[in-house]
């Protein structure tokens, strides 16, 4: 069974697929640059640094503190609740946080999710998300966007540097060094599935980073990396691009080192925002208030608690 790095120490266990995890988290010792953005396999690994032709909401990500986080609406933004509130650039702003207005999302059985909603100030004159509210998994192509490490040179398993005990694969695994560069980027992927190993206190969903050639590669494939939790995950709903996941962690095979490449294979882990649809439109369904107001709304919302929800099958 695998397991999921909340530290640096790797912890992971046999299924079909044998995989360790990590958050997506800045870890300043993991290299000596800032992080970057989602690794892509298109072109030479530096595209994609502008909104997208059928832009699913590219102004709405911005960053804070190295990582990532979406703009909602009414001055609300979200992200990994491990990566924590502050000040954010935002559309080529900055924009300073509300103190107090923290909601951690739950899970409506007493669990807390890796989500959190949050207050900026003043609020951005951006368009509104919608959030994905059909419980079904995305079809098609799907929009990732993050800050987390860019792509350095490509290697495989047969690299000492990327592959520690219990040994070398055969045939080797290809897949690409993490770089140093800094740049939000988007990439393209499919989901594959819902995500029910780890943490199962985060509904999530997941993609893979599939190889050239497979009948699930993308154009511009990509997988996360260190920085990129907070990012999003956009899919249409028919002709529409809604907000559909946020990006929280990644899956390594057990003895990859999870701090240096992505492999072929390695999974992109996101929260499934349609299980927290409802909780997330009540907390920004009004603009921002006054800090005085917003801690009246959190205590609220804490007392009164969430539906109770459907659990992943």
């Amino acid at each position: 069974m695998p397991g999921i790095h909340r530290s640096r120490t790797a912890s992971a266990w046999t299924t079909s697929r044998v995989f360790a995890f990590a958050l997506c988290a800045l870890c300043a010792t993991a290299a000596p640059g800032p992080a970057d953005a989602v690794i892509i396999d298109s072109g030479d690994g530096t595209g994609n640094t502008t909104a997208p032709p059928d832009d699913p909401g590219w102004d709405n990500v911005g960053t804070k503190s190295g990582l990532t986080v979406v703009y909602l609406r009414n001055g609300w933004v979200i992200t990994a609740n491990h990566v924590g509130i502050g000040d954010i650039l935002l559309d080529g702003g900055v924009y300073a946080h509300v103190p107090g207005s923290g909601v951690q999302l739950d899970n409506g059985d007493g669990t807390f999710a890796d989500l959190l909603v949050y207050a900026i100030t003043p609020i951005p004159t951006l368009p509104d998300l919608e959030i994905r509210a059909n419980p079904s998994l995305p079809t098609g192509e799907v929009i990732l966007v993050g800050k987390g490490r860019d792509r350095g040179a490509a290697s495989d398993t047969d690299d000492p540097g990327i592959w520690t005990p219990p040994g070398n694969p055969v045939p080797a695994i290809p897949g690409f060094y993490w770089g140093n560069t800094s740049s939000l980027r988007w990439g393209t992927n499919e989901v594959t599935g819902y995500w029910t190993l780890g943490d199962p206190d985060t509904e999530s969903i997941y993609t893979l980073f599939d190889d050239t050639g497979s009948p699930d590669h993308t154009p511009d494939e990509c997988q996360g990396a260190n920085g990129d939790s907070g990012g999003a995950l956009f899919a249409k709903d028919g002709a529409d691009w809604e907000l559909a996941g946020i990006i929280w962690g990644i899956a390594n095979f057990s003895g990859q080192n999870p701090n240096v490449s992505a492999l072929r294979g390695n999974a992109t882990i996101a929260a499934d925002l349609s299980f927290y649809q409802d909780d997330i439109n009540a907390i920004t369904a009004n603009p921002v208030p006054e800090p005085a107001v917003v801690l009246q709304l959190v205590a609220g919302a804490t007392i009164t608690g969430l539906m109770a929800r459907r659990r992943h099958s």
